[in-house]
């Protein structure tokens, strides 16, 4: 158990002294072909873009002791995945240090750390050597590795026709199974089944119990809660609060439930940040809710919104996927457009959208909105390709309708946010005596 660890002069195994991360984003102005830009363009053909500085971190300090389970949370940009980057020596803090004491193994978002080239078993054995394993020591975990990420004979296959699911499985396993002392996960839990999740969350506690440290980032609050003794809560590259997990926890939700009250009909998403990890090919512009004057619908009424997109190229075989968050952050489903679109390179079109709240119980959501295809691969019939991805692009309060006293006190009594449909009673009888 997590307090059972003995307590006593326990060595500080990561030290961030005052670090920074800074960025620089060019602006590029001219993005019309009108004649003055032209003009200028030949006039001053050497004129330098604007650039702005963006700190991703500013000036954060914590240490983290051996054994300690911590779990870093915050909003999407908050800098919870560049502090991660800095501490398994991706990149190198602007200002500040970071002291390690130990072996460090991370396992960042999907197409980090592997080369997509190489086969599974080949970024195995480098991955190994990046940690400074000797080859007997990498042959003796091998097979534990591929066992545990189920990959079988596929790792002999180049990664790069590898599922997400499987990339991340064997990501995962080669991350955990290197011995390291200090493991750094990104959001392991957010790709792959339930089982493997918990395969996952075993051996992240199988880990800890060896006295070993664990860094996780997670928007799941439930495997925070499970997982870690200690939070730190980023919120625009500052820390924000350090110490007590129930605490911390809440004052994230707190956190993200007055951002959501802000529910706004019409969404500029053009000027919004985009993740990393995929080719940007289409991008999306606005997002409107018609037929409203607000965010809040009874659970009988459609969201009918429209979307505004913008190709980058010729695309085909494009679809929608919406990824629907509980206030808390629990996952509640995934919904997707069946017909495929399609647009010529620079063209901008609008889909209208009418999505079924029937089954959502009441409260506040937000929603993650895909625009992506499907691609074939060697291995799979189809896996999907991300054209343009916003996380938290709209959010919406759902109050239910009608007299069902089930609907009273519903998220108090744990009963879940989905609203599953009626049990049918198909007949009776009575037992004799």
């Amino acid at each position: 158990m997590k307090g059972d660890r003995v307590v006593g002069e326990i060595p500080t195994v990561i030290k961030a002294e005052h670090i920074g991360k800074k960025y620089i984003i060019k602006h590029n102005r001219e993005t019309t072909a009108s004649s003055s830009n032209l003009a200028s363009r030949l006039l001053k053909p050497f004129k330098r873009q604007p650039k702005e500085d963006f700190w991703a971190l500013k000036d954060i300090s914590f240490e983290i002791k051996q054994g300690e389970r911590v779990g870093i949370i915050g909003k999407n940009g908050a800098g919870k995945s560049t502090l991660l980057k800095l501490l398994s020596r991706i990149t190198e803090p602007t200002q500040g240090r970071i002291e390690l004491l130990g072996r460090a193994s991370a396992m960042l978002e999907v197409g980090t750390g592997f080369n997509p080239e190489l086969t599974g078993r080949e970024n195995v054995y480098l991955n190994g050597a990046i940690l400074g394993m000797p080859k007997a020591e990498i042959d003796a975990k091998f097979d534990q590795i591929v066992a545990f990420s189920e990959i079988g004979k596929f790792i002999d296959t180049p990664v790069k026709h590898y599922s997400s699911g499987m990339y991340v499985r064997l990501a995962f396993s080669v991350a955990s199974h290197l011995d390291p002392d200090i493991l750094i996960i990104d959001e392991v839990l957010a790709v792959g089944d339930q089982k493997f999740r918990q395969k996952c969350m075993d051996r992240m506690n199988e880990i800890a119990e060896s006295n070993k440290t664990i860094l996780v980032v997670s928007h799941q609050m439930s495997v925070v809660r499970e997982l870690c003794d200690r939070v730190i809560l980023l919120q625009d590259g500052n820390i924000l609060f350090d110490g007590d997990i129930e605490e911390g926890v809440q004052k994230y939700l707190d956190l993200n439930l007055n951002m959501q009250k802000d529910m706004p009909r019409f969404i500029v998403l053009s000027e919004r940040i985009r993740s990393d990890g995929f080719s940007q090919r289409i991008q999306m512009l606005e997002f409107s809710v018609s037929k409203k004057n607000d965010m809040c619908f009874s659970n009988e009424e459609p969201l009918q919104a429209d979307l505004k997109w913008k190709a980058l190229e010729d695309v085909q075989n494009v679809y929608i996927r919406i990824i629907f968050t509980f206030q808390d952050n629990t996952t509640l489903g995934m919904a997707c457009t069946t017909e495929p679109l399609s647009a010529k390179n620079n063209e901008e079109k609008t889909t209208a959208l009418n999505i079924d709240l029937n089954c959502f119980a009441s409260g506040i959501y937000s929603a993650d909105i895909y625009l992506y295809t499907t691609v074939q691969t060697e291995i799979f019939t189809w896996r999907p390709d991300n054209y343009d991805v916003i996380d938290h692009a709209f959010s919406f309060e759902i109050n239910h309708t009608g007299n069902n006293a089930n609907n009273l006190e519903w998220h108090h009594q744990g009963w879940g946010h989905a609203v599953l449909p009626r049990i049918i009673i198909s007949g009776e009888h009575c037992e004799k005596n």
